[in-house]
């Protein structure tokens, strides 16, 4: 056993250009997480051939290569041996990999971490405003009418809802103030602060400011000598991050300076008057004016450019994903989004979401191609349909890069998709998932033509990437003769390995394996699950749970095979050496393990039904993380069926997931 982690290790560090290349690493429950020094000397087609390596992809300076638990662990120690290197935790290797970043990333990094956090609350804001039109669009359900005008008695419901959906764009920079400020080090409730200065009533409304201007009717401070527009900052999105970023600059600085016994009182007052003042009279003018620029020029290119600017936008999207740069794009339409009132809402959604859709046909495509390759099959499989469901990190670099043609053919049908959704002016009235699912993001009078416009970016991807497969056929062979000798080479492997001893199981009369409910909660399908990995099947088929409670038991009879040393994650092994991942939340090794506690240990056996972990939902929740929790059958290709048998609520040990023959 230790052999193949020994070789493993050896063949990953080679593949990075060998120790001298290798800055740091770290490793999380199911991936090994390296910051190199040179990335252009990274071997991925030697890498996609190692045998225990599911998957790679870059982000944020970091490398990150798929393992899955039990292996990740052991691959690790021998690879820090090899590599001659100290062990680091997540963290530390998050600083280490924040160096290697250039301006230009750290910038499109923090606009990320920004807006992450706050974009439920945009989500829930968009959806309410789509109802909201739903109840007063004129036509939609009764001829002539809407459904106000029809039935006069939901007319308040209607005025309640819609006033639900304005109240988080309204108050979009306090949300943004104390998110911003928290990223820049600084106090969040000082940063909801300014945000709401800049939004005080007494201001001039932020809407009426270019009017005003023409009209020569807008308000002015006279502050020693210099006068200071009393205009407000609504539906404005740079400015008050740049005006967080300042107070928590100047709040770190009077930190250092500041006695400790006026802490409390001088360095909030001082924070706060300094970074608003410099609000109004520079940041605020100078940020309102990028702001501006940027969304003109997104609205440039989709209003004056029409379908020739959405086939270009469709067509870079995909790029930009490569790079990362996509985070960028939320600013602007974070800022359109704002201003949905006078603008009818944002053409991007549409135009991304064909995108991601034509990602996604490009991997079925794929799938239908290489019939002679099972790994890669179920790859672009389950990469196909995560994609078109918003998620395109495993189908752009787990099968449409790798293949090259396919990226070709899916930037095809995704630009004639984008080109078609801003031609028939698809709008969308909040963020949300940018696949098929994303209808319900859409304007009421748009919905239809969202529908076309994904079917034609489907199909066009589709075809193209058929008919470019066949120009590219050589290739293609190639790499799948190179998938079936690791798939054979890993079900030798398989093979070979013994099952745990002494582990009781339930059988049932056909043979076939159980898993039970190991936390109390909602059952989802696994491409629900909110991260791209998990939900993508690259460590696994098997299920997602939505918590009710924090309290995780044994699925069935086994032995603890491995545990996250943030204590967020355990694997087990079970009848007939089933290796299942029970992963609690999305993103939760960064919490370090606060909010955990470990009921057991690794190498205990343990009984179904037998508490492993408790977890406190509220601090994953209140930390800005998913509580969905991936329970993922990490082997289940060695066996000849996995189906999940129960979605929906499901209370512990229900039957959730039942296990073929081992092949």
């Amino acid at each position: 056993m230790e052999e193949k982690y020994v070789k493993a290790a050896q063949e990953i560090l080679a593949c990075m250009g060998g120790k001298d290349n290798i800055a740091s690493a770290a490793h999380c429950a199911t991936r090994l997480r390296l910051v190199l020094k040179d990335e252009a000397l990274i071997d991925k087609d030697a890498l996609e051939n190692v045998e225990l390596v599911k998957g790679n992809f870059n982000n944020g300076g970091q490398f990150q290569i798929i393992l899955g638990t039990g292996i990740v662990n052991h691959v690790y120690a021998e690879f820090i041996k090899m590599a001659n290197i100290t062990e680091m935790t997540k963290e530390e290797l998050k600083k280490q990999a924040a160096k290697k970043m250039n301006p230009v990333q750290k910038l499109l990094k923090t606009l990320a971490d920004v807006f992450v956090p706050i974009l439920p609350a945009l989500v829930a804001s968009g959806l309410l405003m789509g109802i909201n039109n739903i109840l007063t669009a004129q036509g939609m359900f009764v001829e002539g009418k809407s459904l106000v005008e029809a039935f006069p008695k939901i007319k308040d419901f209607a005025e309640m809802v819609n006033l639900f959906s304005n109240a988080g764009f309204t108050f979009l920079p306090v949300l943004i103030g104390f998110s911003a400020a928290k990223i820049f080090g600084g106090t969040p409730i000082l940063g909801a602060v300014i945000g709401a200065i800049m939004i005080h009533p007494d201001l001039m409304n932020g809407y009426g400011y270019g009017q005003a201007l023409l009209d020569g009717t807008v308000p002015y401070w006279n502050i020693f000598g210099l006068s200071v527009a009393k205009v407000g900052y609504q539906g404005t999105v740079l400015p008050v991050i740049a005006s967080a970023f300042c107070l928590a600059f100047v709040e770190k600085k009077l930190r250092k300076i500041v006695p400790a016994m006026l802490d409390n009182i001088v360095t909030p007052l001082l924070s706060v008057l300094i970074a608003g003042a410099m609000t109004f009279l520079f940041i605020g003018p100078v940020m309102r004016g990028v702001g501006d620029a940027m969304t003109n020029a997104v609205m440039w290119l989709f209003f004056d450019l029409g379908s020739f600017g959405g086939l270009i936008y469709g067509v870079t999207y995909p790029l930009l994903v490569i790079t990362g740069m996509h985070h960028s794009l939320v600013t602007a339409e974070t800022q359109i989004l704002a201003n949905i009132g006078t603008l009818g809402g944002s053409p991007t959604f549409a135009v991304v979401a064909a995108a991601n859709c034509a990602q996604g046909a490009a991997a079925l495509a794929v799938m239908f191609r290489m019939k002679n390759d099972p790994k890669m099959k179920s790859l672009a499989s389950a990469s196909g349909i995560s994609s078109m469901l918003g998620i395109t990190e495993p189908a752009i670099f787990g099968v449409n890069l790798k293949l090259r043609y396919p990226f070709y053919g899916a930037l095809i049908g995704g630009g004639i998709g984008a080109a078609y959704a801003t031609l028939v002016k698809v709008l969308s009235v909040s963020q949300g998932p940018c696949g098929v699912i994303g209808v319900i993001c859409i304007r009421p009078d748009c919905m239809l033509q969202f529908m076309v416009s994904m079917a034609v970016a489907i199909v066009c991807a589709f075809a193209a990437t058929m008919v470019l497969g066949g120009v590219f056929g050589k290739k293609e062979k190639e790499a799948s003769s190179a998938g079936n000798k690791k798939a054979e080479s890993v079900q030798t492997s398989a093979r070979t390995e013994k099952p745990a001893a002494d582990i009781h199981t339930e059988i049932e009369s056909k043979g076939e394996k159980v898993i039970y409910t190991p936390i109390q909660g909602t059952v989802i399908l696994r491409e629900n699950i909110p991260d791209e990995t998990f939900a993508s099947g690259i460590l696994g088929e098997g299920i997602g749970i939505e918590p009710e409670t924090g309290e995780v038991v044994a699925p069935f009879d086994g032995e603890i095979a491995s545990i996250a040393e943030t204590r967020h994650a355990i694997g087990m092994i079970g009848p007939d050496g089933m290796e299942l991942l029970i992963h609690v939340g999305v993103d939760t090794v960064k919490m370090n393990g606060e909010g955990f506690a470990l009921l057991v240990s690794q190498g205990d056996k343990v009984r179904a039904g037998q508490k492993l972990m408790t977890f406190d939902i509220s601090k994953i929740k209140a930390a800005g993380y998913s509580t969905t929790t991936a329970i993922l059958l990490a082997n289940s290709s060695d066996y000849s069926s996995c189906n999940v048998v129960k979605t929906g609520k499901s209370k512990q040990m229900e039957k959730i997931i039942t296990v073929g023959h081992r092949q």
